[in-house]
């Protein structure tokens, strides 16, 4: 038996409970395109002909300046990440934790 099927079945947990994941769950997000510099980027040696690329962000709809609370695309001409609901809704948890008061 594996560590983690150790700790399951003790009744421990690391996660961040039902209240924050139910928060998370039912927090307010937008999806924003906006366009990134590329100087400003990881993807210039990618992208020698262009001077900038649109990235596709989801993104917190409380907040007045929209700021990403998860990348879902950093380049809307390819391929965006694959991505699970759990990877969203940490990244929404980690900006609930940092930006609000709740």
């Amino acid at each position: 038996m594996s560590q983690a099927d150790q700790i399951a079945r003790a009744g421990y947990t690391i996660s961040p409970g039902q209240i924050w994941t139910d928060k998370a769950a039912t927090w307010p997000v937008i999806l924003v395109s906006r366009e990134t510099d590329l100087d400003h980027m990881y993807l210039t040696h990618e992208h020698p002909d262009r001077e900038s690329v649109t990235a596709v962000h989801l993104c917190c709809a409380l907040c007045e300046s929209r700021p990403s609370v998860f990348c879902l695309s950093p380049d809307d001409k390819g391929d965006g990440y694959r991505v699970s609901t759990a990877d969203m809704l940490s990244g929404i948890l980690a900006h609930i934790r940092r930006s609000h008061d709740s």
